[in-house]
């Protein structure tokens, strides 16, 4: 618009143009701050994963992690530290074979030694190394014998894992399983990795047959674990996506610290908690993420405040808000270094003083975060900034009993991070191996995953667990207890 233009504008015209610019300006500014906001966001503030983390960032959060490893000042070094103890490797007592070395000549006057000369001493040495593998054959002959008072032929029967005229054994299974299913190999590569560790050249046919059968052997086991989970007092919940082919899969998990189920389904939502079987009238406390779908459950809560750590870092980079933010991200964590104390010294909860202390600061702070976000003026409505922020403080004061529960059962973690920790096989597959190449194959590797995740849990080595598997003798979680 020209000078002249503006000349030419009655007051009234005059006062709506800058009306329309100013709520122009404000619309504007709401958009760049929205953007940097977005910009802003990394693994410390958001749900983003750290692979998407720019170089800057991670160098930022490298830098403060080595901060937080210093100690007086002083940047602690990588590796072993002043003072600390050393470990190397241990010898056996009692070594496979002893190789002795002699001397043959004297290093003094050049004579030559030999068995007559007088021992004075023995040095010693090992060195551990594997044997060449080599596969053994194992022929079994199941006789046919006639009786003698009779005449009837009777013949002996196979062992139950000798189905055909050449079959392989339970450990070449186990080790097929081990690399498919822990290592997360593609089945090429694992067969590949046969020929050249054990000399046994398997067609990719037959190890994806053993992972079927792997599958297949777990119908007990999964089942078992549905009824023990149900009975435990507290669970971790998550989902993550996978690929199918193009298609989205999600993969669920409900676990603890010594048990784990994944679940994979071709649903993020309530089907799928019908379909694992363990959450539909669980009444203990499930940790969760805030997912909408987890509020139908009739369990209690425990929202992971790890999410909400990292929502509070979001909305504390607006200036308006970093006061009640910052100060609610540090009593969260005030509250649980004060019931991991309480743990550390055999006590069942925190002293009551101490609890409605935090409860009344945790008031305070939401009601300060309410007060930094006004409803808008009448025809407007929030930016994406002010969403974020509103919608947090209004979480904060709707769900605080889900939100402290921590605090007030000492059973109860602050965080979901073991649930985070048992689905991160599931990313590691899929960068390792890619998607799935159909549904029954993401099934099946959550099936497998969910027994050595247990199992490892429970101190079995993965390849002593997979042989069970396949001698027809798995490891099975325990049986509840009756109440």
């Amino acid at each position: 618009m020209t000078p002249e233009t503006l000349g030419a504008l009655s007051q009234g015209e005059l006062v709506s143009l800058v009306v329309r610019l100013v709520e122009d300006n404000q619309r504007l500014a709401a958009e760049v701050a929205s953007l940097k906001a977005e910009l802003a966001k990394n693994s410390g503030n958001s749900s983003k994963p750290p692979s998407r983390d720019p170089a800057v960032e991670r160098e930022r959060q490298a830098e403060a992690r080595r901060a937080k490893r210093s100690k007086g000042g002083q940047r602690r070094k990588p590796g072993k530290q002043p003072g600390a103890g050393g470990k190397t490797l241990e010898m056996a007592e009692n070594p496979d074979e002893i190789v002795t070395h002699e001397p043959t000549q004297c290093s003094g006057c050049g004579a030559g030694l030999g068995e007559t000369d007088e021992l004075v001493g023995t040095r010693r040495r090992q060195v551990v190394d594997l044997p060449e593998p080599k596969p053994v054959v194992t022929e079994h002959q199941a006789r046919t014998r006639r009786c003698g008072c009779c005449g009837t032929e009777t013949a002996a029967s196979f062992p139950a894992h000798v189905r055909a005229p050449v079959s392989y054994g339970p450990r070449v299974k186990a080790i097929v399983a081990y690399l498919l299913a822990r290592q997360h190999i593609p089945v090429g590569r694992a067969a590949e990795a046969m020929a050249d560790l054990f000399g046994l050249r398997i067609s990719t046919g037959t190890v994806d047959a053993v992972y079927a059968e792997a599958a297949r052997r777990l119908g007990g086991f999964i089942a078992a674990l549905v009824v023990l989970l149900r009975s435990l007092p507290v669970l971790h919940v998550d989902e993550t996506t996978d690929r199918v082919g193009t298609k989205t899969c999600w993969m669920h998990v409900v676990s603890d610290r010594s048990y784990t189920l994944i679940h994979a389904s071709v649903t993020r939502g309530w089907d799928a908690v019908k379909e694992v079987g363990v959450l539909i009238g669980y009444r203990g406390v499930v940790v969760h993420d805030r997912l909408a779908m987890y509020w139908k459950l009739k369990a209690k809560h425990q929202i992971c405040a790890a999410h909400l750590l990292r929502d509070l870092a979001s909305v504390a980079a607006v200036a308006s808000q970093t006061a009640w933010a910052e100060g609610l991200a540090r009593l969260l964590v005030e509250i649980n270094d004060a019931c991991d104390d309480a743990r550390a010294r055999g006590l069942r909860s925190l002293a009551p003083t101490m609890k409605r202390s935090f409860s009344a600061r945790y008031d305070q702070l939401v009601d300060a975060g309410l007060a930094a976000n006004p409803a808008p003026p009448a025809g407007r409505k929030r930016d994406p900034l002010q969403r974020d922020s509103y919608n947090l403080a209004v979480a904060f004061e709707t769900h605080k009993p889900s939100i402290l529960r921590y605090m007030h059962d000492l059973v109860v973690g602050m965080t979901n991070n073991q649930g985070e920790r048992d689905l991160r096989p599931v990313k590691l597959h899929r960068k390792i191996s890619s998607c799935f190449k159909s549904q029954a194959g993401a099934e099946r590797f959550a099936t497998v995953r969910s027994y050595l995740s247990t199992t490892r849990k429970n101190d079995i080595p993965a390849l002593e667990a997979l042989t069970r598997l396949f001698n027809g003798d798995p490891w099975m979680p325990p049986q509840p207890q009756a109440a």
